[in-house]
């Protein structure tokens, strides 16, 4: 189900429900849900879109006004991949990285797709994307006003440089070398799933590439190609919590 419904109008289908009902965050991932839907071979219940992470949680904290129903909350960590999610929200299935892109992301093994020059290129870009990132988490870590979503093309210019002018707008400070080391180890799950799938797409997109990809070819490569533990596991949880 993905209609764009308010919280009360979720709550209200529910408490007029009689289907397991599978919460997840927005639309933009029903896709990825669909085909573990379709492969957990689910008959009687239903997977039903939020429309975002906020919402997703304020329905779960009321979920005692549906509770002649099963309900089964899946969340992308987002920043908690950076902290510790919140004790009285262990009920949820939480994707193992930031989001479950990230998920799909795990293994970079969907970096083969990448010729020997574009690797090159993908690696100086990503690389000045994790310096700027690391900026990021040190103004989360520290409460300060932060920004995950930057698009990477807003950041990188066409020699996969970081663009001066933006990082003076934002008053861009040298991150710690431990945050930088953190985030490098371990980018496939803790670099915001939507950016890094955006840094893949702009090297095999390009006009000159023979074959192109977009997002949703990656995706689905990744899936059905490139299956990662986190996945395998996210559907073990799903199907713990249905058939239990």
């Amino acid at each position: 189900m993905e209609l764009n419904l308010t919280e009360d109008e979720i709550v209200e289908y529910l408490k007029r429900s009689s289907l397991t009902t599978i919460l997840v965050e927005g639309k933009d991932d029903m896709i990825i849900y669909r085909w573990i839907e379709e492969e957990i071979g689910i008959d009687n219940a239903n997977f039903m879109s939020c429309g975002g992470r906020d919402r997703l949680l304020k329905v779960f904290n009321r979920r005692a006004e549906f509770n002649h129903i099963k309900t089964i909350f899946v969340a992308d960590k987002d920043a908690f991949v950076y902290d510790v999610v919140p004790e009285e929200l262990n009920e949820i299935i939480w994707t193992n990285g930031y989001s479950i892109e990230n998920d799909l992301y795990q293994g970079q093994k969907i970096e083969l797709l990448l010729d020997v020059s574009e690797k090159v290129k993908f690696r100086k870009a990503i690389n000045n994307f994790i310096t700027y990132y690391a900026f990021e988490v040190e103004q989360y870590q520290r409460k300060l006003v932060f920004n995950f979503s930057n698009h990477p093309n807003r950041l990188l210019c066409d020699a996969q440089e970081l663009k001066q002018d933006y990082l003076d707008e934002i008053n861009f400070q040298n991150p710690s070398k431990a945050t930088i080391e953190f985030l490098q180890k371990e980018y496939d799950l803790l670099i915001r799933g939507k950016s890094l799938f955006a840094l893949l797409v702009r090297f095999l997109s390009s006009k000159k590439r023979r074959i192109k990809h977009n997002k949703n070819s990656l995706l689905e490569h990744c899936f059905k190609m490139h299956r990662s533990e986190s996945i395998n596991q996210m559907i073990i949880s799903l199907k713990g919590k249905l058939y239990a």
